[in-house]
């Protein structure tokens, strides 16, 4: 009996610390913090990635951030803007949370622009503000693919993965953009009149607004119209950004008046 004893007691103990290490094995589980590998291969046999230049004015703190975690992704790249008219402390606000998500401080691949630039948003400022994220995210990141820009009031329609997926299947020189050379009444409106762009020099936010005379439509070089989402590539961006042949300056100089 006293042997039968013994042995009840010593199952009874060794059930006990069983369920003692198993229940401080869920706690320590539960307690610590997640870790990421920070390590992402990139290169021509692994999946593309993307750069992405998420911009907002007044008030869209809240739907850059909704939109910058419905497009992350540990692959990609993310430069975030909220321009001149909106206050520092919502600018703070935005960084704290970018900061805040375990995943992003892992990888480290989410900046936040500090000195913001002033837009207007059918001006040639917003084209130069464009410019400025590229040469950004060129200069941050060597690794990235393809160049895409979103404002705050738009929301993907498919997971990154499905677009690396997509994107994995053409070359990683081409760009997407919807444009056609056929200006129609486009050319008398849009391309002749002078239009000035008061966000170039002013430190207010204001409209652009039209000369009086109108010009030739361009000769030297020809005309597109298109849409202002686009998809394009490093490439193209590294032409455009450090300039071996002079259309890009011109360009924009045109466009500035």
């Amino acid at each position: 009996m006293g042997a039968e004893k013994k042995w009840l007691l010593t199952l009874f103990s060794a059930t006990l610390l069983s369920l003692l290490l198993l229940l401080f094995s869920s706690i320590s589980a539960f307690s610590s913090p997640k870790t990421f590998p920070s390590i992402v291969q990139r290169g021509s046999h692994y999946p593309p990635a993307f750069a992405y230049y998420i911009y907002g004015g007044r008030g869209d703190r809240a739907r850059i951030f909704r939109l910058l975690l419905a497009v992350y992704h540990p692959r990609n790249r993310y430069l975030l803007h909220l321009t001149a008219d909106e206050s520092e402390e919502e600018r703070r606000r935005l960084a704290a949370a970018v900061k805040a998500v375990p995943a992003i401080r892992a990888f480290g691949n989410v900046d936040v622009v500090g000195k913001p630039d002033r837009i207007t948003y059918m001006g040639s400022s917003n084209l130069a503000t464009i410019l400025r994220a590229a040469a950004i995210l060129l200069k941050v990141d060597s690794g990235w693919d393809w160049f895409v820009t979103l404002s705050s009031m738009d929301y993907p329609l498919i997971t990154q993965d499905d677009l690396s997926h997509v994107f994995s299947s053409v070359r990683r020189d081409l760009n997407f953009i919807d444009h056609t050379s056929d200006l129609g009444w486009k050319e008398l409106h849009r391309i002749q009149p002078i239009v000035v762009d008061p966000g170039i020099y002013l430190a207010r936010r204001s409209q652009i607004f039209h000369a009086t005379e109108k010009r030739k439509t361009p000769d030297a070089f020809k005309i597109f119209t298109g849409s202002p989402w686009f998809v394009l590539s490093r490439s193209f961006l590294e032409f455009c950004i450090l300039g071996w042949d002079n259309l890009p300056r011109t360009l924009l100089m045109y466009f500035t008046n």
